[in-house]
C-alpha cells in the first residue's frame, strides 16, 4: 500500500480440534501478524476458551520476580539477551536468587522502619533530657497526674507555674527553640491546671517506654542507630552485588515469563466448543498467503476474506448493519516512521482514509525549522536525538523520538543557515544599494543613479562575535551576496532570508500563503475520503463548498489588497459567494440544520478567515524567540566582551561581574533553547491538529495490535 493510506486489511477465521489450541496458538503468536478479536458472543454451543494449566504457576513466579524487580533499577543494555540463555536461568537457580533477594528487601525494609522509629524517640528523649528526670518517673502514678510537654515561651508561663504554690510541682527547660515544661499535681488539681497550660499553648509529648534517665537511653538507641546504618550499608552492598550480578537476567526472565503468561491465558480470546475452537481475527492483505501456509497445517479450516469497504452512502445516516471494520495498521515506512507518533495522539485514521503521517513528516520540519531557525538551536535538537539513541539503543519507542528530534533539528539548521543565525546571533553581513527600492544585488549594479553613474551595493558587517562570525565561511563570497526572487503574488524569496530585519514583511506574506496552501491541502484530502466512501456529491457539499469558500476569499482579499489585480474584485466575491451558498446547503440540509443552517452559513464561512491567519504564528513566535537570544546577547554578550577587550582599564566591580554575566548569558541562552524546544512544537502541533487535520481527519481507527511479542529486553524466540 502507499504511505498516503494505511494497509488493506483482510478477515482472518481459522478453526481446528481443541487439541490444537495450543499449537495454533504458538504458531500465531510466533508469526506475530494475527489481530485476534475477542471472543465476547454467547452463541449456543461456543464458549470462552480457558487458561492453560501453567497459566496460575506463571503468573505466581511472575508475582514475586515483579516483587523484586520493584526493588531494582534495570540496568542500561546495549544490545538484547539471548532468549536461550534467558530461558536456561529460568529453569535453573534463579527462583532461589529472587527469595533471597526478596529476604535482603524485608529486612531492609524492616531496619528502616526501626531507624525511623529511633530517631521519632531519640527527638523526644533529646527534649526531656535536659529535665534529669528518670522516665519511669514521668508516668504511671494513680494519685498524680502528670503534664509533660511545651509551651510557647517558658518567660510567659513562669508567672502562671509560680502561682501554683504548693498545689504543683514543676520543671522547666529550653532545648533549642522549645520549651520543655514538667507539672505533676493531685488529681484533683488537674482540670485546673490543665485549663492554665492550654493558655500557655501546651502542647503534650508522649513519653517513651522506657527507665532510667533520657541521657542514658539516648546512648542505648544512638549505639542502636549505629548498628543499623552498617547493616544497612552491608544490606544495599549485598543489593547492588546481587543487582549486578542477576538484574539482567530478573528482567528478562520477567519479559519471557510475560510472554509465557500472555499465550498461556490466550485461550480466553478464541470459541471454543467441547471438541473444537474459532479463531476470529485480522491481517494485512499482504501477509495472507503467509499466515494460511502457516496454520493450514494445523487447523482443518483457514478462510481468509479481504475486507471491502460498504459501498457509497450517506455518511449522515447511521446504518444499523454497517459491517465491523478492521484495526488500522501503518504502512511500512522508514524516514517518516517517527511522525506515527503524532498521528496516534488523534487515533488512527478510519478505514480507507488518508494517513496523515507521510504528510506531517514533509510540513512539520517544515513548520518548526521556520519558527527557530537557529543553527545552534538545530544542533542542540539534533545533540538530544544523538544522546537518546546512544542511551535507548534497542528501546522502538525512544528510536522515534530520536528520529523525530533529528528531523527537526536538521530543519532548523536549515533555515538557521538559510537566516545567518547562531545562538540568537545575526552573522551575515547585511548589504544595501544607493537606490533604496533595490535590493539585489545585480540589480543594483545594473541601475544607474540620477548623474549617470553606476549604482553600488554596500556591505555592512554584522555585529557577532569572532566564534560566530567565522560562519561566514560557509558562504559564497564570505557571505557578501545575496540573491533576491520576485515570485507571482508578490512573493519574495531571498538568501540569506534576513527575517528579522530587511525580509520580515516577506516572511509574513508567505506565512499567509503557507496557511492557504496548507488548509486547502487538508480540503483536497477529505474531498477524497469523502468521495470514496461516499460519493462525489456529498463530497462536493462537504468539502467543496470550503475549498470554493478559500480560494473565493483567497482572490477577493488579494484584489482588495493590490491595486493592479483590483480587476479580479468582482471574480473573487463571486466564487465566495458560490461556496457560502453551498455551505448553507450543507448546513441546511446534510447536517440537518434546517433554516437555521442559512445564517449559520455565512457565519460558518467566516470562520476560514482565522484558520489561514492561524499561520502568521510561523513568523510571529520566530521573530519573539530570536529577539529574546539577541536582547540577551546585546545585553549582557556585548557588556562582557567590552569588558574583556579593555580589562586593563576594567575596574573590580567590572572583573567581578564577568562570571557572573557570563553564568546570567548561559541561562538566557538556555532559556531561549528550552522555549524553542517546546513554544514551536506547541504551534506547530496546533497548526497541524486544530487547522489542517480538522479539516479532513477522522480518528475513529483501533490500531493494529498484531498477537505477538516485541523485543524489549530479551531477543524473540
Amino acid at each position: 500500500m502507499s504511505q498516503f493510506t494505511t494497509e488493506e486489511m483482510s478477515r482472518l477465521v481459522a478453526a481446528g480440534t481443541r487439541d490444537q489450541l495450543k499449537t495454533a496458538i504458538d504458531v500465531v503468536a510466533g508469526l506475530s501478524l494475527v489481530h485476534i478479536n475477542e471472543y465476547s458472543s454467547t452463541e449456543e454451543g461456543l464458549s470462552m476458551g480457558t487458561p492453560s494449566d501453567e497459566s496460575e504457576s506463571i503468573s505466581r513466579r511472575l508475582t514475586k520476580m515483579r516483587g523484586a524487580a520493584s526493588n531494582l533499577e534495570a540496568a542500561d543494555q546495549r544490545e538484547l539477551l539471548s532468549a536461550p540463555e534467558v530461558r536456561r536461568t529460568l529453569s535453573g537457580p534463579i527462583d532461589e536468587l529472587v527469595d533471597s533477594a526478596l529476604e535482603r528487601f524485608e529486612e531492609l525494609d524492616t531496619l528502616r522502619n526501626e531507624s525511623s522509629q529511633v530517631d521519632e524517640e531519640l527527638e523526644v528523649l533529646q527534649m526531656l533530657a535536659p529535665l534529669s528526670l528518670e522516665l519511669d518517673l514521668m508516668r504511671g502514678y494513680q494519685n498524680v497526674t502528670a503534664f509533660i510537654g511545651t509551651v510557647s515561651s517558658l518567660a510567659k508561663a513562669r508567672p502562671a507555674l509560680a502561682g501554683l504554690g504548693d498545689s504543683a510541682i514543676h520543671m522547666s527547660s529550653e532545648v533549642g527553640k522549645s520549651s520543655v515544661l514538667a507539672v505533676f499535681c493531685r488529681n484533683e488539681d488537674a482540670p485546673s491546671i490543665q485549663e492554665m497550660l492550654a493558655n500557655e499553648d501546651f502542647q503534650a509529648i508522649s513519653v517513651p517506654d522506657s527507665e532510667g534517665l533520657p541521657s542514658d537511653r539516648i546512648l542505648q538507641l544512638q549505639g542502636r542507630k549505629a548498628e543499623i546504618t552498617d547493616k544497612t550499608e552491608e544490606l544495599d552492598s549485598d543489593i547492588s552485588d546481587w543487582s549486578e550480578s542477576n538484574g539482567g537476567m530478573l528482567f528478562g526472565g520477567m519479559e519471557l515469563l510475560e510472554r509465557d503468561l500472555e499465550i498461556a491465558t490466550a485461550p480466553v480470546r478464541v470459541a471454543v466448543s467441547d471438541h473444537a475452537f474459532v479463531l476470529d481475527g485480522w491481517i494485512r492483505s499482504e501477509t495472507a498467503s503467509e499466515v494460511e501456509a502457516a496454520l493450514s497445517g494445523i487447523c482443518t479450516h483457514v478462510s481468509i476474506e479481504k475486507f471491502t469497504p460498504p459501498a457509497h452512502s450517506s455518511h449522515h445516516h447511521h446504518d444499523e448493519d454497517a459491517p465491523e471494520l478492521p484495526p488500522i495498521a501503518f504502512s511500512p515506512r522508514n524516514y517518516s516512521k517517527p511522525f506515527e507518533m503524532l498521528t496516534d495522539v488523534m487515533g488512527r485514521p478510519a478505514y480507507g482514509r488518508i494517513d496523515p503521517t507521510f504528510f506531517i513528516f514533509l510540513t512539520y520540519p517544515l513548520f518548526f525549522g521556520l519558527i527557530l531557525g537557529d543553527m545552534a538551536y538545530g544542533l542542540a535538537v539534533m545533540g538530544m536525538a544523538w544522546f537518546i539513541w546512544r542511551r535507548f539503543p534497542i528501546n522502538p519507542m525512544m528510536k522515534n523520538v530520536g528520529g523525530f528530534l533529528f528531523t527537526i533539528g536538521l530543519s532548523t539548521v536549515i533555515f538557521g543557515y538559510i537566516y545567518g543565525e547562531f545562538a540568537g546571533f545575526e552573522f551575515l553581513p547585511h548589504g544595501h544599494c544607493d537606490i533604496d527600492h533595490i535590493i539585489g544585488v545585480a540589480q543594483c549594479e545594473a541601475a544607474y543613479l540620477p548623474d549617470g553613474t553606476h549604482a553600488h551595493y554596500h556591505w555592512e558587517a554584522a555585529h557577532s562575535p569572532w566564534w560566530v562570525a567565522w560562519m561566514t565561511n560557509l558562504y559564497p563570497n564570505g557571505g557578501e551576496f545575496y540573491w533576491v526572487w520576485d515570485g507571482p503574488l508578490n512573493v519574495v524569496l531571498a538568501y540569506p532570508f534576513h527575517r528579522v530585519s530587511s525580509n520580515l514583511e516577506n516572511l509574513i506574506l508567505i506565512t499567509i500563503y503557507m496557511g492557504v496552501i496548507h488548509v486547502f491541502l487538508g480540503l483536497v484530502l477529505g474531498f477524497r475520503d469523502i468521495y470514496k466512501t461516499h460519493g462525489f456529491v456529498d463530497a462536493l457539499f462537504e468539502k467543496g463548498s470550503w475549498m470554493t469558500v478559500l480560494i473565493g476569499g483567497f482572490i477577493f482579499a488579494y484584489a482588495f489588497l493590490v491595486d493592479s489585480a483590483s480587476d479580479l474584485l468582482m471574480p473573487g466575491a463571486a466564487i465566495t459567494g458560490v461556496g457560502v451558498v453551498m455551505v448553507m446547503v450543507l448546513l441546511a440540509h446534510y447536517e440537518k440544520m434546517g433554516i437555521i443552517g442559512i445564517p449559520l452559513g455565512v457565519l460558518e464561512s467566516l470562520g476560514m478567515l482565522p484558520k489561514v491567519v492561524s499561520y502568521v504564528r510561523l513568523f510571529a513566535v520566530g521573530v519573539v524567540g530570536v529577539k529574546i537570544a539577541a536582547t540577551g546577547n546585546e545585553m549582557i554578550y556585548e557588556g562582557m566582551a567590552h569588558t574583556l577587550s579593555d580589562l586593563g582599564h576594567a575596574s573590580t566591580i567590572d572583573l567581578v561581574l564577568l562570571p557572573v554575566m557570563f553564568v546570567g548569558w548561559l541561562l538566557v541562552q538556555l532559556f531561549a533553547l528550552v522555549l524553542g524546544v517546546f513554544s514551536p512544537n506547541i504551534h506547530t502541533v496546533r497548526l497541524h491538529f486544530v487547522e489542517w487535520m480538522m479539516q479532513f481527519y477522522e480518528g475513529s481507527g483501533l490500531p493494529f495490535e498484531a498477537f505477538g511479542f516485541k523485543p524489549n529486553k530479551v531477543e524473540v524466540e
